[in-house]
């Protein structure tokens, strides 16, 4: 959360924009307002920003008209996608994990193999 106040509709001309862009979407975070928060007679902009990084939600977000403020408001609504009880989900179980086992096994491999796996 923060407020940035930086304009997503100049990315393309002005590269602190771009780069903002970029270093948010590094770690997955995706801009959810995507129409003018700010319109007036001779300009619009798009300062009021939500970001959100979760591929296991559905949102939903607008921009909403009133008489408030200079600035439309914005929401994002956030649903966590539905869960069906016949989806296999794969998971490591390292609870039975038995490091010494795991060493044995890996010494006891032949070749160049071997030796990559042990540097690993």
């Amino acid at each position: 959360m923060g407020d940035f106040n930086i304009n997503l509709l100049n990315y393309e001309s002005h590269p602190p924009t771009d780069d903002f862009i970029n270093n948010l979407g590094v770690f997955c975070f995706q801009p959810h307002i995507l129409q003018p928060t700010r319109i007036t007679d001779h300009t619009a902009t798009l300062i009021d920003n939500i970001y959100f990084n979760s591929i296991e939600h559905c949102c939903i977000s607008e921009n909403l008209v009133c008489e408030i403020s200079d600035h439309l408001s914005n929401f994002l609504l956030i649903n966590k996608l539905p869960y069906s009880s016949n989806q296999i989900i794969y998971r490591r179980d390292y609870s039975t994990f038995d490091e010494k086992n795991s060493l044995r096994m890996f010494s006891q491999l032949n070749g160049r193999m071997c030796c990559l796996l042990l540097k690993m």
